[in-house]
């Protein structure tokens, strides 16, 4: 009965962040294990009048994997679909060749009842100003630099990138939830040193011991730490060569109303976080595909772009960031 707490979140979601009319089809896309989260949301969507179903496909193995041929074309016949599964689908030809047709996607992958209840009350105005601000910080930058006390020392080209910010804006056809990252893809071949990840991992959940990514020319080229460092070298290695493209970096997080927790939805987004991505680029505008789109969380990390400090220690500066954007 979980969800009678989360209603007034479900029609959020439905009314105000995935706009959806009432002479839409809309597509509540699931798999076995996060039915129970999807259903009330299908209940908010045929509220509005819309004709909403509720797909549920298998679950698949992880992150990103394209989805089955009868999921892809629904995904495309759909005019909203709002993703609520184990896995991600952002960076699928699938959800990209949706977009390409029109379809609105709200992503709200691994999202828990619990993150609905708590962590989704979050002034969405305010948010999507900071969260666009670092995206024109990013934008504007021809490089940034990672450094933090546990031996990260990162550093990466961003000529010719911009900035995708993650707000509740539909500008580029797409929502997530919880909203509060921009994200940005470097120049391939361009990030050279250390990335020590003291968090989580998308997929392995919260860390026990740190992971320790070696990277020269873009490349993961050595993964050390403990069990989890080891899961994650068998992963890239049974996904293949593309897996070990550094696809995002740095990323920043935004939101401060979401919290911790070892999932992904939530530790990206929490402000004064920062995360790098191995495997797929392409929606961020980059030009390596890859079946595999796999985020990482720092939490103590200092980033700057072109020597301006975006994140200090893990602090957000955030009437800094506000000021900078305005003149740029």
């Amino acid at each position: 009965m979980k969800e009678l707490e989360y209603s007034d979140t479900c029609r959020d979601v439905v009314e105000n962040v995935g706009e959806i009319q009432s002479d839409e089809e809309v597509v509540v896309l699931t798999d076995p294990l996060m039915v129970h989260v999807a259903r009330p949301l299908v209940s908010a969507a045929r509220a509005t009048g819309a004709t909403a179903s509720l797909l549920v496909k298998p679950r698949l193995d992880g992150h990103n994997v394209e989805q089955p041929a009868a999921v892809a074309g629904a995904l495309c016949e759909a005019d909203v679909v709002v993703d609520v599964g184990t896995y991600d689908i952002a960076h699928t030809d699938a959800r990209r060749d949706a977009a390409e047709s029109g379809t609105r996607f709200v992503l709200m992958r691994g999202v828990s009842e619990d993150v609905m209840m708590d962590q989704m009350d979050t002034d969405y105005d305010a948010l999507m100003d900071v969260t666009r601000a670092v995206a024109e910080i990013q934008t504007s930058a021809e490089s940034a630099r990672i450094t933090d006390d546990a031996g990260t020392e990162l550093s990466v080209s961003l000529k010719g990138r911009s900035g995708f910010p993650i707000d509740d804006g539909f500008d580029r056809g797409l929502v997530v939830l919880p909203a509060g990252k921009s994200a940005i893809t470097p120049v391939e071949g361009s990030a050279q040193g250390t990335v020590v990840v003291d968090y989580s991992i998308d997929g392995l959940g919260q860390l026990d011991n740190p992971v320790e990514l070696t990277i020269q020319d873009g490349r993961v080229e050595g993964i050390s730490g403990g069990t989890q460092a080891d899961e994650l070298s068998r992963l890239v290695e049974s996904t293949g060569d593309c897996a070990r493209n550094i696809a995002e970096a740095p990323s920043i997080g935004t939101n401060p109303d979401v919290e911790l927790t070892g999932n992904q939805a939530t530790d990206k987004k929490r402000r004064g976080t920062m995360h790098i991505a191995i495997g797929d680029n392409i929606t961020l505008g980059g030009s390596v595909a890859c079946d595999l789109h796999l985020d990482m969380t720092l939490t103590e990390a200092t980033v700057t772009f072109d020597g301006f400090t975006v994140l200090d220690e893990g602090t957000f500066r955030e009437e800094a960031v506000l000021e900078h954007a305005r003149t740029l």
